[in-house]
C-alpha cells in the first residue's frame, strides 16, 4: 500500500439576514443563514489525493514567525520566516499540499496571504487555517507566506505550516 494525501475540505455559503429594530440598536437581532442558492447546506467532504507522497519529502513548521512582507521568499529559503529551519522533516522539492495555522499575533501584524505561483489563495486572520491540495504539485519555491506588516518584535504573525509531496 502506498502512503497517501487524505484531504478534507468544506464550505458554507452564509447571507447575513439581521434585522434592526425600529426601537435602537438594543432591539436588534443578529441572524445569519446558508443561502438559499447554495441548496442551504454544508458543501465538500474528503478525498483521497492520486499522488503517494515520499516519507523524506514531509516537513513542519511549528509556532514560527512569518517574517516575510513582499514575495521574494518561497517555503524552500529559511528568507520567509525567523526560524532557521524546519521544525521536522525533510522538504520536498514538489508540493502536493500546503496547510497554515495562523496561530497567534503579537501587536497588529494583520493578515498573512497563502500565495502559490503568484496566486493568493487564503488570505488568513488569526485563529484561521486553510489546506490547499494541489493535485498536480508545485515547486516548493512557488509556495508562500507573507506578513504585509511583519515588523520585528512589534508585529508578528506566528504560523505552523506543513508541507507534503515528492
Amino acid at each position: 500500500m502506498a502512503n497517501e494525501i487524505r484531504v478534507q475540505t468544506s464550505v458554507q455559503i452564509v447571507n447575513d439576514v439581521s434585522v434592526e429594530n425600529d426601537g435602537g440598536a438594543a432591539g436588534d437581532y443578529t441572524n445569519y443563514a446558508l443561502d438559499v442558492f447554495s441548496g442551504q447546506r454544508s458543501w465538500g467532504g474528503s478525498y483521497t489525493m492520486n499522488q503517494a507522497y515520499s516519507t523524506s519529502d514531509v516537513a513542519y513548521w511549528s509556532n514560527v514567525v512569518v517574517s516575510e512582507a513582499s514575495s521574494a521568499d518561497g517555503l524552500n529559503d529559511s528568507g520567509w520566516t525567523e526560524a532557521s529551519d524546519v521544525t521536522g522533516g525533510t522538504l520536498p522539492a514538489t508540493v502536493h499540499v500546503v496547510a497554515v495555522e495562523y496561530v497567534s499575533a503579537l501587536g497588529s501584524p494583520g493578515t498573512i496571504s497563502v500565495t502559490v505561483s503568484g496566486e493568493i489563495f487564503a488570505v488568513l486572520d488569526p485563529g484561521q487555517s486553510v489546506v490547499i491540495p494541489m493535485e498536480m504539485g508545485e515547486a516548493i519555491a512557488d509556495v508562500k507566506i507573507l506578513a504585509g506588516a511583519y515588523s520585528n518584535g512589534t508585529h508578528e504573525a506566528t504560523v505552523n505550516v506543513l508541507v507534503a509531496g515528492v
